[in-house]
């Protein structure tokens, strides 16, 4: 095959001795997922760079809304491999090569004025610095895919991984407003390149993935070629007079920083429409066979992918999850025939010991939350009247459906913190995600009112916690239960950093919830509520799931999912009227799983709210853990 001279890997210099590191810790930190979630599988090279394990898996490549050469919308699978955290810097350039060509001068900036022959070439130096075999074939600028090596992601590689999988145009929505957080581009990056890393990772912990420099793919470009590409690690055409740009650049907008935009120019630059000093790559590696590819690594402690869509690794173990339960749950005493009894929690735990579940799970221990944060939503009097009020006598809180006995205060607190355990803890990393087996349950708690069996409305307290503590800006509540949440949704019902999704049975107690309650001022339009009629079950559910809650988390992006998983709308429940099975709550579980997944890491924290028939209740909590555990 002969080439043109431009595209033929010429050496330029010998092995430079500089060796300049990398750090994972140069990516920034922040709420929008660079921090505070499950770590990324972290692979340090033996010359010292960092690289990201991208999980094999499938998903749906191109977009049905964007432009010609997108479509159409094809199902693709790819293989597992390695990828560069960040662009490739002008400083990881100079060690191997001799003489630096980027416009914009900084050593933790990326490389660029880089053709496509010039990023192959880079690749050969670094697979021969570490004694790997060499991808390119320096004549013909043939890649061989079963070499060792380094090598420019295929296109289908640098979409997959760039999605993390979501599905939306960027992969942490469909807004682009929010492009600064993630992107140096055509608003932000002031004319020119930015250091590497300095801008949020996606879910799975690249940085630069949008803007900064386009990236060099190793396809051939063809306006066509999704018509005829194959399902299995697509390579692209044959050949062409074009290579393939993912990503957008410095001076790009928005419509070119999208997961699915593609670009095209010639390999020697002739004819670009980009300009020279805003193209550079980054390196991807086949994934070594070696059982030691996590050796020294920091393995993935959170969801991978998406099965089915932008899947976990083939064998992938299941994700930690958490459990917060303590016997001083049992404690809050409601009196004989009181649906919201000490016997939901022991009927839970019983069945997860039974199962052997329990042993599965990581324990997180509570411990009760502090003024501070129960007056984020609460006030300062409520609380204290909540503290005194069996002292003084009290025992019923506010309504005939609140009983209280001794305890009840000190419980209350002990189940608020409980939740806010679990928030650390999967902000952390140390889990992907957590269940809270805790009462007395909260989300029809209001500011000043006890009502609904609920007293401190722990929900809402943990969002409050998420975005103050831990700098998780916006946080999405999934509200199954099926009695509406009135108290969370009052909570927020002005607040455009939290959005509340509600489905519920309707018209129910307590009478609220209906669908034309939609939030007011700057939060208009973060309350959406799905009411269902009596009889409603898992197909009712997960349509209001797909259809509304889906659109919604896209263009919110989450940074943290909070469910109230009431399991009150199972078929056997003695209140809730409702045909709900175990099985339809696991699927109502994976979806929100997508969900946090696209925008959050991952990051779920569930709080048990209603289910008072105990063998529904104990089936259904089972059956939601094992979804939160599937990789």
């Amino acid at each position: 095959m002969s080439v043109p001279r431009d595209l033929r890997l010429t050496w330029t210099a010998p092995l430079a001795a500089v060796v300049c590191a990398l750090a994972l810790g140069s990516c920034a930190a922040g709420p929008e997922g660079g921090a505070g979630g499950p770590a990324p599988a972290v692979v340090t090279t033996a010359a010292g760079d960092t690289m990201v394990f991208v999980p094999g898996g499938t998903f749906e490549m191109g977009s049905p809304a964007g432009r010609d050469d997108e479509r159409p919308v094809h199902t693709v699978r790819v293989a597992p491999f390695l990828m560069d955290l960040c662009e490739v810097t002008q400083a990881q350039w100079d060690r191997l090569v001799l003489g630096n060509p980027s416009h914009f001068k900084g050593p933790d900036r990326p490389v660029e004025q880089i053709s496509w022959a010039d990023a192959a070439l880079y690749c050969n130096k670094r697979s021969r610095a570490e004694g790997l075999e060499p991808c390119y074939d320096e004549e013909t600028a043939r890649c061989n895919f079963d070499a060792d090596g380094y090598r420019l992601p295929t296109e289908a590689e640098w979409e997959y991984a760039c999605r993390a999988g979501s599905r939306t145009a960027h992969f942490f929505g469909d807004d682009p407003r929010r492009l600064g957080d993630y992107a140096w581009y055509g608003a932000n990056a002031a004319k020119k390149t930015r250091p590497v890393g300095t801008r949020q990772p996606n879910s799975w912990g690249l940085c630069d993935m949008y803007g900064n420099v386009a990236e060099w793919c190793n396809d051939v470009y063809e306006k066509d070629s999704y018509a005829q590409s194959p399902s299995e690690n697509p390579r692209g055409p044959g050949k062409g007079e074009r290579y393939v740009l993912r990503g957008g650049a410095w001076n790009s907008g928005p419509e070119a920083c999208r997961s699915a935009c593609r670009a095209a120019e010639s390999p020697g630059f002739q004819d670009a429409c980009f300009t020279r000093d805003a193209i550079g790559f980054r390196c991807v590696r086949r994934v070594p066979p070696a059982a030691g590819l996590f050796s020294g690594a920091s393995a993935p402690a959170g969801p991978q992918g998406d099965p089915g869509s932008a899947g976990a690794p083939a064998a992938a173990k299941p994700l930690q999850v958490g459990l917060v339960y303590d016997d001083a749950y049992l404690r809050h005493l409601t009196g004989p025939g009181h649906p919201e009894r000490p016997e939901r929690l022991t009927a839970i735990v019983d069945r997860l010991r039974k199962t052997g579940l329990l042993e599965q799970l990581v324990p997180i221990k509570p411990a009760p939350a502090a003024r501070e944060w129960l007056t984020t939503v609460h006030s300062a009097a409520y609380v204290a009247r909540v503290e005194s009020s069996y002292a003084d006598g009290v025992t019923y809180l506010d309504t005939l459906d609140v009983p209280i006995s001794e305890a009840s205060a000190e419980t209350a607190a002990l189940a608020a913190g409980g939740v806010l355990a679990a928030v650390d803890a999967v902000a952390a990393g140390k889990v992907a995600s957590a269940f809270c087996a805790v009462r007395p349950p909260g989300h029809h708690a209001r500011r000043d009112k006890a009502m609904g069996f609920c007293i401190y409305n722990n929900v809402a307290i943990a969002a409050r916690y998420a975005q103050k503590k831990h700098g998780l800006a916006k946080v999405l509540v999934v509200d199954w239960d099926v009695h509406h949440g009135n108290g969370t949704q009052e909570m927020f019902y002005d607040d455009p950093t939290v959005l509340y999704f509600g489905v519920h049975r309707y018209p129910f107690y307590p009478g609220t919830g209906a669908a034309d309650e939609k939030g007011e001022g700057r939060g208009r339009g973060f309350t959406v509520n799905v009411p269902l009629a009596a009889g409603g079950g898992d197909a009712e559910f997960k349509k209001a799931f797909t259809e509304a809650l889906e659109p919604a988390a896209a263009r919110f992006a989450p940074d943290l999912v909070l469910i109230s998983a009431g399991f009150d709308a199972h078929r056997d429940d003695p209140l809730g009227g409702m045909k709900m099975t175990a099985e339809g709550y696991a699927d109502l579980t994976r979806i929100v799983k997508r969900i946090a997944r696209a925008s959050a890491r991952g990051r779920i924290v569930s709080v048990l709210e209603g289910g008072y028939d105990l063998e529904g209740l104990a089936a259904s909590v089972e059956a939601h853990l094992r979804a939160l555990r599937e990789p």
